[in-house]
């Protein structure tokens, strides 16, 4: 009976030590991967942050990592996006304009020079459907914001609230629209620019002058 019970205890201290080695081995590797995760999360936010995504800010001198002055590979290379372009552009001098292959399709980029000298945000865009341009609404849906929060869509009043030095004409096409200019007296030839239906934000503007301020783009 007294070697049952011996055999018995043995057992239990075998079961008993296995079980402290599992509960060690666990704790042991929780610890050692938790930097490691901890790391990928970090240089995962890094990769985003040097990308040209829907969460990109709109500034007076360009959106996100792309910058007013970069040439188009700069560009291209900043915003990990492949930029294609539109016009000819064969004399120096022209303007043309390029645009994202796979990013946000509200957004284009006026080109002098080969270099960003504008960007456009705008909430109508055209897409050739059996070789006629069809107009798509995509500003509803547009994230593209300026650091005071203001996009497409954003009603004429909260710009006004955002940004109560804006110099603000009328539209020279709609006439309950207007042109609200945002200048940051840090870059004085560089500027923000909204468009409004009398409503709501309907184009954005973002770059130098003069080009900013053209309203019939590259005509």
């Amino acid at each position: 009976m007294v070697c049952k019970y011996a055999r018995q205890a043995q057992h239990l201290r075998r079961i008993a030590g296995f079980a402290i080695a599992l509960s060690l081995h666990a704790c042991t590797s929780v610890d050692s991967t938790e930097p490691l995760a901890v790391e990928s999360q970090d240089s995962q936010g890094a990769d985003q942050s040097a990308m040209l995504t829907e969460q990109s800010l709109l500034t007076p001198s360009g959106i996100g990592p792309i910058q007013i002055g970069m040439t188009v590979a700069e560009a291209a290379e900043a915003g990990a996006v492949e930029l294609i372009g539109y016009g000819d552009a064969s004399e120096p001098g022209t303007c043309t304009y390029v645009r994202p292959e796979s990013g946000p399709p509200e957004l284009d980029f006026m080109v002098i020079d080969d270099r960003i000298v504008r960007v456009d945000a705008r909430f109508t865009v055209f897409h050739e459907v059996e070789g006629q341009p069809i107009s798509v609404d995509v500003g509803e849906n547009s994230q593209i914001l300026t650091s005071e929060g203001i996009g497409l869509g954003t009603s004429e009043a909260e710009v006004k609230a955002a940004y109560p030095e804006a110099e603000i004409s009328g539209h020279r096409y709609i006439p309950d629209g207007h042109y609200l200019m945002i200048t940051d007296p840090t870059t004085p030839d560089h500027s923000l620019i909204f468009e409004t239906d009398g409503h709501q934000v309907t184009y954005i503007r973002s770059g130098r002058s003069p080009e900013v301020q053209w309203v019939e783009r590259c005509g």
